[in-house]
């Protein structure tokens, strides 16, 4: 089974919230590549894309929702 943190859940929803990596990583006090390679990681870790990336936004796949709905209930 794929563990996820804590962390990656507020990562995750902080990208849902802001809309693009560069504003994520503002609220989170993290560089935007350090944002980019840790949400990576998560996919490759899941098997899974958690986001369709556009040129402007990111917006969260079904497994991204899905994921993003047990985070808030968590944290």
């Amino acid at each position: 089974m794929n563990y996820i943190e804590i962390k990656h859940l507020k990562m995750i929803q902080a990208i849902e919230e802001a809309g693009n990596m560069t504003r994520a990583a503002k609220r989170l006090f993290i560089s935007q590549s350090a944002l980019s390679q840790q949400l990576k990681d998560i996919e490759t870790k899941l098997s899974a894309a958690l986001f369709f990336r556009t040129s402007k936004k990111m917006i969260l796949t079904r497994t991204g929702r899905k994921l993003l709905s047990a985070a808030r209930q968590t944290i």
